[in-house]
């Protein structure tokens, strides 16, 4: 989880909330928030390969609830390119923190 923290203490300085859910987080967890904070960007970090599957379940959940349209996803990770973010039905996938707070503001008006 140390690129997860890093990336959250990133888009925290540069002036985003950051809700952290932890590690290996149920796929409900993320509707119960998505619907609870009305987030319009929500990330996911995987380390391992068999993160794949869990992401993926994940988006489709967040689909399942109705919330897709409301959010735009971003992953990351060790394994993670933009084959897999195709795959697990994010939005894009960024290569490190600072690609994660571009994304960002990119997709929220920031500079």
């Amino acid at each position: 989880d140390i690129g997860k923290d890093i990336v959250a203490f990133m888009l925290e300085v540069n002036d985003f909330e950051v809700y952290d859910l932890g590690v290996d987080v149920p796929a409900k967890a993320f509707v119960e928030k998505i619907a609870e904070v009305n987030p319009e960007v929500v990330g996911m970090s995987g380390f391992l390969t068999l993160a794949f599957d869990r992401m993926k379940g994940t988006v489709e959940a967040i689909q399942a609830a109705g919330l897709r349209d409301r959010v735009k996803i971003m992953i990351g990770g060790a394994p993670m390119d933009d084959s897999v973010a195709q795959y697990v039905g994010a939005d894009a996938y960024g290569e490190d923190a600072w690609a994660a707070v571009q994304l960002a503001k990119s997709w929220t008006g920031g500079e």
